[in-house]
């Protein structure tokens, strides 16, 4: 039977850090407390804890703009100032892109739920099996376990430099 190399692909991408992460987050959880009830605080955000952080921003651009608590350029300017921080140097497109990337690349394509793909899923399985069958044509051929190890170091070295 022919051997066959497989053909190494690869993508370099900017990995999101975690400090990204915590700003997409902050503004997320902002969104929702704001929008939809389902953050920490329901209601009002004038009903929120006096000690809350975007309580807090919230009273600073009631000062700043000089308007009333009520008025909605308060709320706009909160979202327009907790989405360019969670955007700092692009964080939301980083992690979307990040996230696709990764989806596309490793995640079986036939799911409808993250999986691995059988092939990174099941790499330790397919490549003991192709070292059993390396073993067992070297020893059908009579050669030494030394030699045989030697072709399987070979062939390793072969995959890294594809």
């Amino acid at each position: 039977m022919a051997e066959h190399k497989t053909k190494r692909c690869g993508i370099t991408v900017a990995k999101a850090d975690k400090k990204e992460f915590e700003r997409v987050w902050d503004f997320v959880h902002a969104m929702e407390a704001l929008f939809d009830g389902r953050g920490v605080f329901d209601g009002d955000w004038r009903d929120w804890p006096d000690d809350d952080k975007d309580k807090k921003m919230m009273r600073k651009i009631v000062h700043e703009i000089d308007c009333d608590e009520d008025d909605e350029l308060v709320v706009l300017e909160f979202v327009k100032r907790k989405f360019r921080w969670a955007n700092y140097t692009g964080s939301f497109g980083r992690i979307l892109f990040d996230c696709e990337t990764l989806i596309e690349n490793c995640c079986d394509p036939k799911l409808d739920y993250l999986e691995f793909k059988p092939s990174i899923m099941y790499a330790e399985r397919n490549a003991l099996e192709k070292i059993e069958k390396i073993i067992a044509r070297g020893e059908k051929r009579g050669r030494s376990a030394e030699k045989i190890l030697l072709d399987i170091k070979k062939r390793i070295k072969e995959a890294k430099e594809d």
